[in-house]
C-alpha cells in the first residue's frame, strides 16, 4: 500500500521554510548595525536638527507635515493649495503654490510663532 503524503505537513514545511529565509534576509550583521548607526548620525545631523519650537521647544523631524490651507490670525492667507509637506525643508514656501509662510504652527503645543524664530542661532 502507498502512502499518501499530508498537504498539511508540506503546507508547514514551506511556510517554515519560507519564514526562515524571510527572518535571515532582515538578520543584524555587522554592515546593517554600521549602516544603521551612519543613517542615525546623519538624522542627527539634518536640517531639522537645530529647528525648535520657540514655546514649547518640540523639535519637528523629517516626517512632521505641515497643510497650506488658509488662515485668518496671524498669517492672514487666503488661497491655500491643500499640500502637506514639511515647512522646514523648505525654508516655509509651500511646494504646492510657493506661498512663503511667514507664520509657523507647532504640532505639538499649537501656538503660532514666525518662522524664522524656530532656527537656533548659535
Amino acid at each position: 500500500m502507498k502512502k499518501i503524503a499530508n498537504p498539511r505537513r508540506n503546507n508547514f514545511l514551506l511556510t517554515f521554510v519560507w519564514l526562515k529565509a524571510l527572518f535571515t534576509a532582515f538578520r543584524k550583521t555587522e554592515k546593517t548595525r554600521d549602516i544603521l548607526k551612519t543613517l542615525d548620525t546623519d538624522e542627527n545631523e539634518s536640517k531639522t536638527a537645530r529647528i525648535r519650537c520657540p514655546h514649547c521647544k518640540w523639535q519637528p523631524n523629517k516626517v512632521s507635515r505641515w497643510f497650506c490651507a488658509d488662515c485668518d490670525a496671524p498669517e492672514y492667507f487666503y488661497g491655500g493649495c491643500h499640500t502637506s509637506w514639511n515647512t522646514f525643508e523648505t525654508g516655509g514656501i509651500c511646494p504646492g503654490c510657493a506661498h512663503r509662510w511667514i507664520w509657523t504652527s507647532c504640532l505639538r503645543c499649537g501656538e503660532w510663532s514666525r518662522h524664522e524664530d524656530w532656527y537656533e542661532k548659535d
